[in-house]
């Protein structure tokens, strides 16, 4: 579908909908574009990142096939921006989703429009808000010290696995499916206190570098330096401007390497999340969830 065929607010018109996301990528960034409003009027900086970073340098928008949208901050641009959104922020529009949320400390936190639905396969059944949403990241100070660095590495990987147990992922083989089997052995929040501690324990050092041992890069591609992420810049993003990190080529070729390539179609599928989404309809009205109060929420890590 042309995209000339429908009115979007936010989306370049003409654009071929090969993969049927460009409704779904709309109503991401009118989020975005709230969140971006919200930032500057209180100066909290964010930056895209990832696949919404290199949709920005390679598309000049979204990446044809994502269906989600992913911002930088850092602990104490989030904790601002937290204080702030929850005295300040929209909550008729948004409702704020914290993972892993323990002692200040999060794994990630989500801005999730009401009114809309996104499902996922690993959260079916779950009493938690299902909205369009945009993810919060946690860009964390690195130490300098690469045993510093493994420690602060593979506390995160823990805190990861714990939230993938906890959503009954499941692998048969390999040294991941093993670790799994055990971590899933252990009580919920088993030791994420502590995981996230070590995770956040550089915030006020300082370092050349930060990194972000929460994602799938597994070492040193998710370890950058501070210099590309010390200022931001807006760039063209559909027919808006997002910031990004003012070393966006060095952060996108330390993270993706040949980031200009295409990859192949088979992997494609694999970067999707949504099992199903609607951009005008309330996720409650699919699930038959009543009130405010999610029950399941305090599971998410």
């Amino acid at each position: 579908m042309n995209t000339n065929q429908m009115e979007f607010h936010y989306i370049r018109p003409n654009l071929d909908d090969k993969y049927g996301f460009i409704p779904l990528q709309d109503k991401i960034l009118e989020i975005m574009q709230d969140i971006d409003t919200f930032c500057r009027k209180h100066e909290i900086e964010y930056c895209l990142m990832g696949g919404s970073a290199l949709g920005a340098k390679r598309h000049g928008g979204f990446i044809p096939w994502d269906d989600d949208m992913d911002v930088f901050m850092t602990p104490e641009n989030y904790e601002r921006f937290r204080e702030l959104w929850r005295k300040e922020g929209n909550q008729q529009k948004y409702y704020l989703q914290e993972w892993g949320a323990v002692d200040g400390m999060i794994s990630l936190a989500k801005i999730r429009m009401n009114g809309t639905t996104y499902f996922e396969d690993s959260f079916d059944g779950w009493d938690i808000h299902h909205g369009i949403y945009v993810d919060i990241l946690i860009l964390q100070v690195c130490p300098n010290n690469i045993i510093q660095q493994l420690h602060q590495c593979v506390w995160a990987k823990y805190v990861i696995m714990k939230g993938l147990a906890a959503k009954g992922y499941s692998r048969k083989k390999g040294l991941l499916g093993a670790a799994l089997k055990i971590v899933g052995l252990f009580p919920e929040y088993f030791l994420v206190k502590h995981g996230l501690k070590q995770v956040y324990k550089y915030r006020n050092k300082k370092t050349e570098l930060y990194s972000f041992f929460m994602g799938r890069a597994v070492f040193k591609e998710a370890i950058y330096k501070r210099e590309w992420f010390e200022k931001t810049v807006y760039v063209p993003f559909e027919t808006i401007k997002l910031k990004v990190p003012v070393g966006l080529h060095e952060f996108m070729t330390m993270r993706f390497g040949d980031y200009m390539r295409v990859p192949p179609q088979e992997t494609i599928k694999a970067m999707q999340h949504a099992s199903f989404w609607d951009t005008k309809k309330d996720f409650k009205e699919y699930t038959g969830q009543s009130g405010e109060v999610f029950k399941d929420e305090w599971k998410l890590l």
